[in-house]
């Protein structure tokens, strides 16, 4: 029996985006070990969509409506979860969105949707679910979800970068709050990369942009997400063993996100200036 499924195989988690992508993934491995999964997504259908396959396949997964930037929404959704279940072992902080554009580009209206969701929406989710975590006394987890995107800065992703290095501050920070308090609730930071979606395209259909150059990346992303991403449930497996395992730094891929927590390491210590944006797209095959 794996770590993962020894700590998580007979008690409930829940995972916010959970519909699609890489919380499908979540949501699939989870239920795989014999986890009950909520299944909690702005989009009701893909919620419905995910937890259906989950239950074809013989597991246990219910779906739950949630637009995780409503405070009130989020609060009910874990009032609800604690009636039903009793208690809550795993807690996914998935739910997100990208951007494309140059910073002075992106509409108020659209800042604000990012940082409302990758960030409120975690802050939501803790303020809602970590009382009661405590209250239960079960050893429990929390898993938050930034990306190697925190660990670095990118041109015409500043919304979603400035959200996730956000998300790590308040990740690092509920480490130290939770420890003051010697709980069993334990706080691990998610730092994926590259697990396909279709995050980058999303984007662009939530929110056009009319640059060509964050066109030409987002196109390049996707493009490289599809062909050389790694498979949700794949990289599900592999974190969610480490978040069992009890590691505050959780992975999808260990050698290229130590390289780059590595890399932002040495950025700070050498006080560098942020790479070469021009070297950066290059690498990416976006001709400037």
């Amino acid at each position: 029996m794996s770590t993962a499924q020894e700590r998580f195989g007979s008690g409930t988690a829940l995972v916010t985006g959970g519909g699609a992508g890489i919380g499908a993934g979540f949501v699939t491995h989870l239920a795989s070990l014999g986890t009950t999964v909520v299944v909690a997504d702005i989009d009701a259908d893909a919620a419905e969509n995910t937890a259906e396959g989950v239950r074809a396949s013989g597991g246990t997964a219910v779906a739950l409506a949630l637009d995780v930037t409503d405070a009130d929404a989020v609060e009910d959704a874990a009032r609800e979860v604690f009636d039903r279940h009793g208690s809550l072992e795993l807690l996914i902080n998935n739910a997100g969105v990208e951007n494309a554009g140059l910073l002075w580009e992106v509409s108020p209206e659209r800042w604000r949707k990012v940082l409302d969701v990758n960030v409120s929406g975690v802050f939501h989710c803790v303020r809602s679910f970590v009382p009661r975590m405590i209250e239960s006394g079960r050893p429990s987890a929390i898993a938050n979800l930034s990306s190697v995107g925190g660990l670095s800065s990118a041109p015409v992703q500043a919304p979603y970068i400035v959200s996730k290095h956000a998300v790590l501050a308040l990740t690092e920070c509920l480490y130290q709050e939770l420890a003051l308090l010697d709980t069993s609730v334990q706080v691990s930071a998610v730092l994926p990369y590259s697990v396909r979606s279709d995050i980058f395209t999303a984007a662009r259909d939530a929110a056009p942009s009319q640059n060509p150059l964050a066109n030409k990346v987002f196109d390049a992303m996707q493009e490289a997400n599809t062909s050389l991403g790694l498979d949700p449930v794949r990289a599900a497996r592999h974190m969610v063993e480490a978040i069992a395992r009890g590691d505050f730094w959780v992975f999808s891929d260990d050698a290229v996100c130590s390289q780059m927590a590595a890399d932002r390491g040495d950025q700070l210590i050498r006080l560098l200036p942020p790479s070469d944006p021009k070297v950066l797209l290059a690498t990416m095959g976006v001709d400037l």
